[in-house]
């Protein structure tokens, strides 16, 4: 593994960690959120950065229907990302400091439903490049075994987290609030949103691997009718 990829690792890391922390509704309406999403928006420009060829490319070479895919994806990620980025300057309590903007309730719902959305196409832009992670698993059979059980454990577990944090209402009834109990550990929520995430993330990369070995069978017919 090269230094700059080690790099990304870290950076794609910390910005979940990150992004974590920013969904965390008893952080939400302090300064806190404030400069967790400022730190979110230096991490994101920095993985921007480090993906810069990916954009000078993307009006070159032909459009295989998985570039087109990922190309929409992005732009989807890019778009929910703007739209929590620039909500969140204008929800966020700037009077003392820069200007007297008051922020009102239609802020705040672009703000939260491009959050929620972003959890679920940013799930999908991870399980397409899932690959990047899964090689540097163990190639032993029982390492693979154990770690296959253990992503279908946590994908079943974000399937009930979907439904318990009611992520559907998040996405599509236009919530400006968020709740979580007071008596819950709030390790939970962290593990109940990345399970949410994992959903995507799992389901994007079976796609991808299934789309893959349909390719393999399809070449192997067409050889054989040769």
């Amino acid at each position: 593994m090269t230094v700059k990829q080690k790099l990304r690792i870290v950076t794609d890391t910390v910005m979940l960690i990150f992004l974590l922390l920013a969904y965390n509704p008893r952080l939400a309406r302090g300064t806190y959120h404030m400069f967790i999403g400022i730190t979110l928006f230096i991490l994101f420009a920095v993985h921007v950065y480090f993906n810069r060829k990916w954009f000078s490319a993307v009006f070159k070479g032909a459009y295989t229907s998985y570039r087109i895919f990922i190309t929409i994806i992005n732009i989807l990620l890019a778009i929910t990302a703007a739209a929590m980025i620039i909500s969140g300057i204008l929800e966020a309590n700037w009077k003392p400091y820069f200007s007297n903007f008051e922020s009102g309730i239609n802020i705040r719902q672009i703000h939260t439903i491009a959050a929620y959305w972003f959890i679920p196409i940013a799930g999908i832009h991870l399980g397409l490049h899932w690959g990047m992670f899964t090689k540097y698993i163990s190639a032993k059979r029982s390492i693979i075994i154990i770690t296959r059980i253990l992503a279908v454990l946590f994908l079943l577990f974000g399937i009930w987290s979907f439904t318990d944090r009611d992520m559907f209402s998040k996405m599509f009834l236009g919530f400006s609030f968020d709740y979580y109990p007071a008596e819950r550990p709030v390790i939970l929520f962290y593990v109940q949103t990345l399970s949410i995430m994992g959903i995507f993330v799992f389901t994007a990369y079976c796609l991808l691997k299934l789309n893959d070995i349909l390719k393999t069978i399809n070449k192997k017919y067409q050889t054989e009718e040769l």
